[in-house]
């Protein structure tokens, strides 16, 4: 008996925290206002643009969210009227995703030609006539040698 009343009272708590969570808070003017960007032309977000146009889009949607039309009906909305140019931000939808991916995928290829460059620059330094080569000497050869020691008695006479 006692523990069906612990269970019971777990449960109306459960259901009580659900029914707080589902309540989602109302959506502000300035959140809806930086998601659309206002349609006179400016190019700027509608919460930084200062014209008439933009004073009559903030009007409808502070109307709007007097009738209490929840955030995603505003946007809906204006896209239904004005298109999806009117968000901000392209949706995470269809070919949309390509604005999302491309900058990603862009710096993986950008770093991957970057490192077969970098590989090839440093294997034909290897090869190059007066550095070190694979087949393990390390001289520069005799006649380079002879060219060094020339140069060293030269400037050893004159000082």
């Amino acid at each position: 008996m006692r523990s069906s009343k612990h269970i019971i009272i777990i449960l109306m708590a459960a259901v009580l925290v659900l029914s707080f969570a589902v309540q989602l808070p109302a959506a502000t003017s300035s959140e809806i206002e930086q998601e659309l960007m206002c349609d006179c032309g400016c190019g700027d977000m509608l919460v930084n643009c200062i014209c008439e146009r933009s004073e009559q889009m903030r009007g409808i949607i502070d109307g709007m969210i007097d009738e209490g039309k929840s955030k995603e009906e505003i946007l809906a909305l204006f896209v239904s009227q004005f298109g999806e140019s009117i968000l901000s931000s392209p949706p995470r939808r269809g070919f949309n995703l390509v604005a999302y991916a491309a900058p990603f995928v862009g710096l993986f290829v950008g770093v991957g030609i970057a490192f077969v460059f970098v590989r090839r620059w440093r294997g034909k330094d290897s090869d190059d006539e007066y550095g070190p080569h694979d087949d393990g000497d390390s001289s520069l050869g005799d006649e380079m040698d002879s060219r060094i020691d020339d140069e060293l008695s030269k400037m050893e006479e004159d000082i």
